[in-house]
């Protein structure tokens, strides 16, 4: 792990500006099918989050260590399932096993259409002002080492780390999930967790992004519970999940 301990002046070379300013995307007005509020509604996580760790503190430390930790399990079951957890279009299909039912548009048109849009909002939305400040270079980048996913490699190499916006998606379906199916939250939220840590052993994000990401999450979705659209798509979508399980066709417990 020599080439872990890298030179305290190449790392800072790399550490982005700390200056917050708004940070404006795709939003309800440009993809309505993918989001409920416009970006003046969105969740700033700048102004929520605190820094990421500097590269000179013992927090940083731990961020290594886990990165390391990552790369140790390369290879691994746990290394495949991260991969697989790369692909944000699996998302529902992730969370099925863990809900209790198959979560499609077929079987959960209205829980399948409320995750398209809640996990844009929860993911870019809610992470955007963060990234922008901040401005963190990812952890593969600053080491030059291959993920456990390929195929995201160049299009996340020039995009910010901090915080990691799938740990934010993955944290925010979770809450969402068992918050509509309150009986197995603990199995849906183990594996919300879990799907932030994949972050970390993929290479794509150190540890105190996908925390920070977690954290996002949440105050994500409580500014989505704030939305008049979001509440009367959850409204649906819960309706739709109680008449599945008065037929037996979802697990509840």
């Amino acid at each position: 792990m020599k080439r872990l301990l890298l030179p305290l002046l190449a790392i800072l070379l790399c550490a982005g500006p700390a200056s917050a300013r708004v940070t404006y995307g795709k939003d309800a007005s440009t993809k309505p099918e993918a989001y409920f509020s416009v970006n003046d509604q969105g969740l700033d996580s700048a102004a929520l989050l605190p820094p990421p760790p500097d590269y000179n503190s013992i927090l940083f430390l731990h961020d290594r260590d886990m990165y390391a930790y990552g790369l140790s399990l390369r290879g691994t079951e746990r290394a495949k399932q991260a991969a697989e957890d790369a692909d944000t279009k699996q998302l529902p299909k992730v969370f099925s096993k863990a809900f209790g039912g198959e979560i499609t548009q077929e079987a959960m048109p209205e829980l399948f259409s409320l995750l398209r849009r809640a996990k844009s909002e929860l993911g870019s939305m809610s992470t955007r002002t963060a990234k922008d400040t901040f401005k963190r270079v990812r952890p593969f980048v600053l080491f030059n080492d291959p993920t456990c996913y390929p195929p995201h490699e160049k299009k996340l190499r020039k995009q910010p780390s901090y915080p990691s916006g799938h740990s934010s998606q993955g944290w925010g379906i979770a809450l969402l999930l068992a918050e509509i199916n309150p009986g197995r939250k603990e199995i849906i939220l183990r594996r919300g967790y879990e799907y932030g840590q994949s972050r970390v052993i993929c290479g794509y994000h150190w540890q105190s992004d996908v925390d920070a990401g977690r954290l996002a999450a949440a105050g994500g979705l409580a500014n989505l519970h704030a939305n008049p659209a979001f509440l009367r798509h959850l409204e649906r979508a819960k309706k739709e999940f109680a008449k599945l399980a008065a037929q037996g066709k979802v697990k509840t417990e």
